[in-house]
């Protein structure tokens, strides 16, 4: 799976963590996320991430 800076992923074993994806390396990729007013900031191997389900809103015509 490929990811891109601004990506809303989450862990694999922790789907309710969101995190935003700030870099990727290679097969690396760093991520921000908050834990209540703190920001955090993690790299993580991309098989442990997957990306949040995102559904596309159709443009309709006025």
């Amino acid at each position: 799976m490929q990811f891109s800076v601004g990506d809303v992923v989450h862990l694999i074993a922790y789907p309710s963590h969101r995190m935003t994806v700030v870099e990727v390396d290679g097969c690396e990729i760093t991520c921000r996320w908050f834990e209540g007013a703190a920001v955090k900031e993690g790299i993580f191997p991309l098989h442990i991430v997957a990306k949040e389900f995102q559904p596309q809103t159709p443009i309709v015509p006025a």
